[in-house]
């Protein structure tokens, strides 16, 4: 199965929102090429992620900016929407709203990822916000009444998804989705096709959801050293597909062997590192399933027939930043 692009494919660089840290990354982001910069919400780990992204904003002109993810846990929906959009009014119509069940934001301050139908409302409720919709709280008509003052377009809500729930749910909610299912074609091309059926499903047009997908990539000319780099972040958005509700049985056998090991042995502690602990379960093979691991060139022929499948965009986590700018971003461009 194939999708048509009807526009230019974008390209995303994750960042962190460190205090210190954020707006140089967003400069470097901008400076670079790169289309979108996504910062991490983890309150625990990271600075806070509206005020980097609005220092980032003031500190760029082009660049658009993302939470990577938030979720509806530690916010109530109406402080989100006010937040973002708060972002988007002040950068001239750049921010987006990414969002998930919740992870480390959620697990270090002793709570668990939202349930699927939580989750649903949650985003409801946050889109209804960014309308300048009343949303019922407790019988209270509550609304931003301030965005009836901006002109500009209503922020894209970004919803991630690993399973068939996920993504169906995403599909009848988001303005765009985004897959964290890996780099294999088969499991590329398996999301899409479970947000086109979820669409379908509730009277959406599949073509006017945007899909994307989180790649991790390692850019090097030795194999083993690239592979090594990216076992930290591959660990991590294996994990996504080893929460709580994980549907095990839609994954192909080479995930299922090391999400149902994840299931128990990720150490939220160790959160994204290269050395934590957990690190022992993702082997080379997986990694070279997972991820995008060699040279310039072998990358851009790993992820060209990712980018026909029909992605509209491409979120990059790993290694190898200036291989990633100087060859493999513009070799794709020319698609």
């Amino acid at each position: 199965m194939t999708t048509a692009n009807r526009t230019p494919v974008e390209f995303a660089t994750m960042g962190f929102a460190t205090p210190g840290l954020a707006v140089p990354a967003a400069q470097a982001a901008e400076r670079d090429g790169f289309d979108i910069l996504l910062l991490a919400d983890s309150q625990c780990l990271r600075g806070d992620v509206y005020t980097q992204l609005a220092l980032c904003g003031n500190a760029t002109s082009t660049l658009k900016l993302a939470t990577g993810v938030t979720n509806p846990i530690t916010r109530h929906a109406s402080v989100t929407a006010a937040s973002i959009a708060s972002i988007h009014a002040e950068t001239g119509g750049r921010a987006i709203l990414g969002i998930g069940r919740g992870d480390s934001s959620v697990l270090h301050v002793g709570r668990k990822p939202a349930k699927m139908a939580d989750y649903g409302e949650y985003c409801r409720q946050v889109q209804a916000y960014l309308r300048g919709e009343e949303v019922d709280q407790q019988g209270f008509p509550s609304r931003l009444r301030w965005l009836d003052q901006i002109d500009v377009d209503k922020v894209p809500v970004d919803m991630v998804g690993s399973g068939p729930k996920s993504l169906a749910l995403a599909a009848a909610i988001a303005d765009r989705v985004t897959l964290a299912v890996g780099a294999d074609p088969e499991r590329i091309e398996w999301g899409i096709r479970q947000v086109r059926r979820g669409a379908e499903k509730v009277s959406r047009s599949p073509d006017s959801i945007p899909v994307g997908a989180y790649i991790n990539v390692a850019i090097g000319n030795d194999t083993a050293k690239a592979m090594e780099s990216i076992k930290g972040s591959i660990a991590t958005f294996a994990h996504f597909s080893a929460s709580p509700g994980a549907d095990f049985k839609n994954q192909p056998k080479v995930m299922r062997r090391v999400t149902e090991r994840l299931v128990t042995e990720y150490d939220t502690k160790h959160h994204t590192e290269g050395t934590a602990p957990h690190t022992q379960y993702i082997d080379d093979s997986f990694v070279g399933w997972f991820g995008v691991v060699g040279s310039a060139e072998e990358v851009v022929d790993r992820l060209t027939p990712l980018l026909r499948l029909g992605l509209s965009y491409v979120y990059f986590v790993g290694t190898g930043r200036e291989g990633l700018v100087k060859e493999v971003i513009p070799a794709l461009r020319a698609i």
